[in-house]
């Protein structure tokens, strides 16, 4: 999905880019910063710009809110609309699955296929775009049982199922089995006791606002002063002070 978004004067003093974000229900919002040249906002001073974001992935039938702020902000101004994706097609495929977390496998179904086109499978990561953990399956036209396997690592809530029938350009249904599995991204804590550092990369894209603290012997972790700090997809690292 695309957006076009008019936005305020521009003068090449002040706004130096927009800030567009996503939120769809159920995931975690993602953000991406465009930036304005020099040489165009001076060419542009004062005149009313358009802008416009390539695109983000949805899910059909999914309801997403789109905010759009200028950088620095513009008189403390917010736009925000919600969008909702066209329904699900049938020619997607709908996909259903099981899950065994012994064997950290899913098994998926899918059902309302193309007859006459085999149908494609596959994990991935839902950030801007979804990028395939390598897990995938291919389900032939002729198989009776339309299901597959397919293996994953960690039940991280970006992880999600892909579908799509072999075909040009054909659409994709996708299906996030722990999306509400948010304590999974903590897992990528580490500690280097040589540089007394602690540190943490989020596996999935996710605005967190972060604070260390000091737990005592009641078990109660009571916050550190001056360690908060919003994080997005950078790595964090903080280090003894």
């Amino acid at each position: 999905m695309g957006c076009c978004i008019s936005d305020p004067p521009i003068s090449n003093q002040s706004i130096h880019g927009v800030s567009i974000c996503t939120l769809t229900a159920g995931m975690m919002g993602a953000c991406r910063l465009l930036s304005f040249s020099k040489a165009s906002r001076q060419k542009l001073d004062g005149q009313q710009v358009e802008v416009t974001n390539d695109c983000f992935d949805m899910s059909p039938d999914e309801e997403v809110q789109v905010t759009l702020k200028t950088l620095p902000s513009y008189c403390g101004v917010t736009w925000t609309r919600s969008y909702r994706s066209p329904g699900e097609m049938h020619a997607s495929g709908r996909l259903w699955y099981d899950v065994n977390p012994e064997k950290k496998e899913l098994t998926v179904r899918v059902s309302d296929m193309l007859e006459d086109k085999d149908y494609h499978l596959r994990l991935c990561r839902k950030g801007f775009i979804c990028t395939g953990t390598g897990s995938s399956a291919l389900i032939k036209k002729e198989e009776t049982k339309k299901n597959a396997t397919l293996s994953y690592s960690r039940p991280l809530p970006c992880l999600c199922i892909e579908g799509w029938s072999a075909t040009m350009d054909a659409p994709r249904v996708q299906v996030c089995p722990f999306k509400d599995r948010l304590e999974e991204l903590w897992f990528g804590v580490t500690y280097d006791p040589v540089e007394e550092t602690l540190s943490w990369e989020p596996t999935c894209p996710v605005t967190a606002e972060i604070t260390l603290c000091q737990k005592g012997e009641d078990g109660v972790c009571v916050d550190l002063p001056r360690t908060s700090q919003t994080v997005g997809r950078e790595k964090v690292k903080t280090t003894k002070r």
